[in-house]
């Protein structure tokens, strides 16, 4: 996959997080204008759009892998996209807040450790398992206010339960980019987001025979083209292509930025969600985690553990 003109994969893996904290505000805004049937059928019925225009190029050029990995395509990215954004805005429906659904997804680190290892058989550094579990911290910090010993009494909301599926989702996703055709970004993210315009439709026609049809202001459709962009496109390209150059393991970890944007964006957009300390504390927490669990990364490739069996192409 051409990584011409894109950043390091470190910065992707900061501004991929950054813009998915503005699609929790996003979806927090949307739900008074679209419904999550509505908000994914057009994000990628927009992103689909852009990209077989300015992506041309590339889609003829990469139509014959396209083709001979067409199911691979419609699998991760309908799960990945369309799914994901269906059941995302299903939870901000049901009144769930941007900080938790951002503190929620910091599980997916820990998850696509944990699955890589029993899949793959990677053997993880024990400093990224570290890591893992100082960033994790940071989780059920701000989870229980600054009181971990009451996770046990903590309950979820369905909104938070709705959460916690698309978590498992994108741990599914993050896992099988390894197995991505190699491909150019530009065709990958278009293939990815037909699929998910393919998935959405259905869905799209139930809400169709439910709600009738119905299109936002000029507000909803700003919003939509702003989800389309930096959000559908941008982010998914940076993060995709992150996986590929460094690994599910190392770029998941990125994913505890998560709650520190998510909780800052809901400060800024919306009056009911408060900046606490413990935020401040969960943040420490997450960025000395990734650190280290980033330092155990390169010890793990600096010195390999003897007759370590080979992972699949990343």
């Amino acid at each position: 996959m051409s990584k011409k003109g894109l950043p390091s994969p470190y910065v992707m893996l900061v501004l991929a997080p950054l813009f998915w904290a503005t699609s929790n505000v996003t979806g927090k805004l949307g739900k008074g204008w679209l419904t999550p049937y509505e908000m994914t059928f057009f994000r990628w019925f927009i992103a689909t759009l852009i990209l077989s225009f300015f992506a041309r190029k590339f889609i003829r050029q990469d139509w014959p892998v396209i083709k001979q990995h067409w199911l691979w395509l419609l699998i991760v990215g309908g799960s990945g996209f369309a799914l994901f954004n269906i059941i995302l805005y299903s939870a901000f429906s049901l009144g769930a807040s941007v900080v938790n659904v951002s503190i929620i997804t910091a599980l997916i680190p820990f998850g696509v450790i944990c699955f890589s290892a029993f899949i793959y058989k990677d053997q993880p550094h024990l400093l990224q398992w570290l890591g893992i579990g100082i960033a994790f911290m940071g989780v059920i910090w701000i989870l229980t206010q600054g009181q971990p010993l009451a996770l046990a009494q903590y309950n979820f909301a369905l909104g938070d339960s709705l959460a916690l599926l698309t978590t498992g989702i994108y741990i599914a996703y993050s896992i099988a980019l390894r197995h991505a055709p190699n491909i150019h970004w530009a065709s990958m993210i278009w293939a990815m987001s037909l699929a998910g315009l393919v998935v959405a439709i259905p869905f799209y026609g139930y809400d169709l025979t439910q709600n009738g049809l119905h299109f936002p202001d000029w507000r909803g459709w700003l919003m939509l083209l702003y989800i389309a962009v930096f959000i559908s496109i941008i982010s998914k390209l940076f993060y995709m292509e992150s996986v590929i150059q460094i690994g599910a393991n190392r770029a998941a970890l990125a994913m505890n930025l998560l709650p520190v944007f998510g909780a800052v964006m809901g400060v800024l957009f919306f009056k009911d969600e408060v900046m606490t300390v413990n935020h401040i504390i969960a943040l420490g927490l997450v960025i000395i985690g990734i650190v280290c669990s980033e330092y155990g990364a390169i010890l793990r490739r600096r010195y390999p553990l003897e007759q370590a069996p080979h992972s699949a192409k990343t």
